[in-house]
């Protein structure tokens, strides 16, 4: 990494302190000013006014706003995220880590999918421009796409598990044949925006200067089109798998509601549901960070790829 780079990156870095600040007073003022709490939710029909007070002060939710903010930034400052209100009392970090991790699991195969399919689709349809098969093939994956999620998630299982028999819909872990359903369905809606995507880029690359000069060589058109024009094309792509990384690690809720998986997605929505309020903090809060971690390395990325953007930085400094 150059030098010129390297201090964009830490400048970047110092900038996301005051901005996971920003976030972090918001969400726990917009939580902590909520019309119920944790132990409306927690007691429900067996509210009891003198119960209710033990636990808030048990909690803190008794005390001054800023003294529950206070109290939270220096235990996050300790690794400690709170407690879960609705989960007897075990830590966020034990509620939510071993359910991002299915989460995880399961969309970083399904961004492979959609990467997999989509770029050479995209290609395909960029270099066949012109003729039938472009508009085909991209506007059979633009009705793939068309079909709303919730809707393929009922319709696959009943298909190829209850009608033809092909998959077992017992979930058994991520790495299981059973998980191989919902990843496609999780994955076959986005091809099409990737490919699209491919497409536009392969067009634009194909008429540069330096795409026409590899040609009037006399290079195979196979060499032109994987040296020159795939390669740079995919530059694109670079800011949509960065932009795609924090979701990776967020769930698909209706695929894990209907498939049985016990996701993120699903953990989150009780959360809000049950308004806890710890849970739902640091949810948001990891994202956050996910989130402004991700355009950080596409910056980087973009140094390594582009040289242009080093000497860029490089002035800057």
């Amino acid at each position: 990494m150059s030098q010129g780079l390297a201090g964009y990156v830490i400048r970047r870095l110092l900038w996301t302190v005051p901005v996971i600040f920003l976030i972090s007073v918001f969400v726990f003022l917009l939580l902590r000013l909520a019309p119920q709490d944790p132990i409306d939710s927690l007691l429900g029909q067996r509210y009891d006014d003198e119960i209710a007070d033990r636990l808030r002060a048990k909690y803190g939710y008794d005390r001054p706003l800023h003294i529950q903010y206070l109290k939270y930034v220096q235990n996050l400052f300790q690794g400690d995220l709170g407690v879960s209100t609705r989960h007897g009392d075990f830590s966020v970090a034990e509620v939510v880590i071993p359910k991002i991790r299915v989460s995880a699991g399961m969309n970083i195969m399904a961004m492979i999918l959609i990467f997999g399919i989509g770029v050479p689709i995209g290609v395909y349809a960029a270099l066949v421009r012109g003729s039938f098969l472009d508009p085909l093939v991209i506007g059979f994956w633009l009705l793939v796409d068309a079909v709303p999620v919730f809707i393929t998630a009922v319709v696959a299982p009943w298909f190829f598990a209850l009608q033809l028999g092909w998959v077992d819909l017992t979930y058994e872990g991520v790495i299981h044949p059973n998980i191989i359903l919902p990843v496609f369905v999780m994955a076959l809606p986005g091809v099409a925006g990737v490919a699209r995507l491919m497409r536009a880029s392969v067009i634009q690359v194909s008429s540069e200067d330096y795409v026409r000069t590899a040609r009037a060589k006399g290079l195979r058109e196979r060499t032109v089109v994987t040296s020159h024009v795939v390669r740079n094309a995919l530059l694109p792509m670079v800011t949509v798998v960065g932009l795609s990384l924090p979701g990776l690690f967020t769930g698909t809720l209706f695929v894990e509601l209907l498939f049985g998986i016990p996701g993120i997605g699903r953990e989150a929505l009780l959360a809000v549901l049950g308004f806890d309020f710890d849970v739902v903090l640091g949810l948001v809060l990891f994202g956050s960070i996910l989130f402004v971690l991700a355009n950080i390395l596409i910056d980087i990325a973009y140094g390594f790829i582009d040289p242009r953007i080093r000497i860029t930085a490089a002035r800057s400094v």
